[in-house]
């Protein structure tokens, strides 16, 4: 099974969901075969080009910069300075913001620093892509935004 196929059941089952199954899946791979890294690494990669992707046909950039940007925030309101995360979510942030951005070299370089830290940092930073694509997929649903074709089975 390649990369999207992977993505497109693991957007499904959120969907549907089953976000705890699918932690508690990425979880156990993580601990049951440290092996699985490259295989974390082209999931995650892939929800991160979906959800830019998704996010390039539903949102705009900053007015005043022409960038996109994101608001870090607690649930209890309170700002989060990107550097205060753990090293695999930072990175990870960055490789969305690297994509939407247009950088995809430099998103690919955030991924590696998302990975570098073994099989279970990596099973964290799937898990948060694996939720911002599904909420990318639901606000293009919601908006009438088309999604790809290889999502469309995913709702």
């Amino acid at each position: 099974m390649d990369a999207r196929e992977t993505v497109g059941r693991l957007v499904n089952l959120a969907r549907d969901g089953e976000v705890d199954a699918v932690v508690g899946s990425l979880s156990l791979l993580s601990y049951a075969d440290p092996d699985q890294r490259e295989q974390l690494r082209q999931i995650l990669a892939t929800l991160i080009e979906t959800t830019a992707s998704l996010l390039l046909r539903h949102a705009e950039p900053s007015p005043d910069t022409g960038m996109f940007a994101v608001d870090l925030r607690r649930p209890d309101g309170a700002e989060v300075d990107i550097d205060t995360l753990d090293p695999p979510v930072r990175a990870t942030v960055r490789a969305l913001l690297a994509h939407v951005n247009g950088y995809p070299q430099d998103g690919a370089d955030q991924l590696e620093l998302a990975v570098a830290g073994g099989v279970r940092g990596t099973a964290e930073a799937v898990v948060l892509a694996l939720r911002w694509a599904v909420n990318a997929v639901e606000s293009c649903a919601e908006s009438g935004v088309p999604l790809p074709a290889w999502l469309r089975s995913a709702g």
